[in-house]
């Protein structure tokens, strides 16, 4: 058993920021904008189902799995060593780190792995939730226990893309939830290099979902009405995120239950649709490839 560390020690930690939520509430956009933002380089580690990323407009180059940013930051894909990983980043100079949760992944456990590693401090757990989606979720008997756990493990929740103040279904889990603007500059408080550690921590012994998830490369021709109305009749389907190639054009698509947008792009940053969704049952995608 590690010994615990000292106030001393803990201040000489870098530290570490955990971005937990649900699919489609919008963690790889704050990144994003985190990284947009960026006083000092700090590095991402990315934790996500499936194998594609396709938030590349910062990105200045890439070696293996890791991307050099334009701005001295870098945002890395988890790898199977991941306290090998994370001793190779505190050896480079980064002021922080940031550590993207997948969506259907527990805070609190994240949280516990995370506060473990040599070397680095655990800053914070932030929860994002979508406000528009909440309901919804928070009425799923299979996901609201999810929702639930990944709230109650956060230091900081933030709702998304619900512009009209705090959604009461969420105001009656938390008193502490704040709204996250979708522009302007983010709050001090979520630069990665002036978070400060937090002592308390909640584990939860909720059961997680199942989800499956797969990428699959829909044919050229392949309108994103045709993917839209494919997702609203497979009501199991959580997310979709990729792209839709054509022979001279390329669409950027970003789906959640509550959610489709198909935004023409200058050029795709990768290929195929990464889809998750629930239960153990395979879906059938011949009416997509």
């Amino acid at each position: 058993m590690k010994p615990l560390k000292s106030s001393k020690d803990r201040l000489q930690d870098r530290p570490l920021t955990v971005i937990a939520g649900y699919l489609g509430a919008g963690k790889t956009t704050l990144i994003n904008r985190m990284l947009a933002d960026a006083v000092q380089p700090f590095a991402v580690i990315v934790n996500d189902l499936g194998a594609l990323a396709v938030d590349e407009a910062l990105i200045a180059g890439q070696r293996g799995t890791t991307l050099s940013l334009t701005n001295g930051c870098a945002c890395c894909q988890i790898s199977a060593d991941l306290a090998a990983q994370l001793a190779r980043l505190r050896q480079d100079d980064f002021s922080a780190l940031v550590f993207e949760a997948s969506g259907v992944a527990k805070a609190s456990r994240l949280a516990t792995l995370t506060s473990q590693a040599e070397g680095y401090a655990l800053a914070k757990v932030v929860t994002l939730v979508d406000g528009l989606d909440a309901p919804r979720l928070l009425a799923d008997a299979y996901l609201s226990p999810l929702i639930k756990e990944q709230i109650a493990a956060a230091d900081w929740v933030l709702q998304t893309k619900r512009s009209k103040g705090v959604h009461p279904s969420l105001a009656a889990l938390s008193k502490d939830i704040d709204q996250l603007s979708s522009q302007g500059r983010l709050p001090a408080a979520l630069a990665p290099e002036y978070c400060f550690d937090q002592t308390a921590r909640l584990e939860a012994g909720i059961k997680a979902p199942l989800f499956q998830h797969r990428v699959i490369f829909p044919r050229p021709d392949l309108a994103p009405d045709v993917l839209q109305t494919f997702i609203a009749d497979h009501p199991e389907i959580e997310r979709v995120k990729g792209w839709l190639v054509g022979s001279t054009d390329a669409v950027l698509v970003q789906a959640t239950r509550a959610h489709f947008q198909a935004r023409a792009v200058a050029r795709a940053h990768g290929q195929g649709l990464q889809f998750i969704w629930r239960g153990d049952a395979e879906l059938n995608f011949s009416a997509l490839t």
